[in-house]
């Protein structure tokens, strides 16, 4: 069973970065793909090209995700980094554990609200920083 850290969840997009989370241990590809703004963009470092960009690219990746995540726990943790004041940008280090454990930096960056005011990730970067 997956489980993550909500201590810190204190505006919208740290919810909205929690959400995400939580659909992907939930196995949820259309909730999960309701979070992307259509021309969305994910650095990620298993794929052979550099970047995927917009939801044909995005989808066929977070159903890998759910499979790679399956039974996977998790622990999130916001950074709040002094240098950036930009309110569209959120820093969350995730501690996953199934036997080993793997760190990863993720940097989640969303677009201003759209006519439909309606919170959407722009892009997310992903690095792995630690594995035990």
């Amino acid at each position: 069973m997956s489980g993550e850290s909500r201590e810190n969840i204190s505006n919208p997009r740290e919810s909205l970065v929690s959400d995400y989370f939580k659909l992907v241990s939930l196995g949820d590809v259309s909730g999960l793909s309701n979070l992307f703004s259509d021309d969305s963009v994910i650095y990620e470092p298993f794929s052979k090209s550099e970047c995927l960009i917009g939801k044909s690219e995005i989808v066929p990746f977070l159903r890998t995700v759910i499979m790679a995540n399956k039974g996977m726990h998790y622990n999130l943790e916001i950074e709040k980094p002094e240098q950036s004041s930009d309110e569209n940008l959120v820093f969350v280090l995730v501690r996953f554990s199934k036997g080993g454990s793997t760190t990863g930096k993720f940097r989640f960056e969303f677009q201003p609200h759209d006519e439909s005011n309606c919170l959407k990730i722009k892009t997310i970067h992903i690095e792995f920083i630690h594995t035990i």
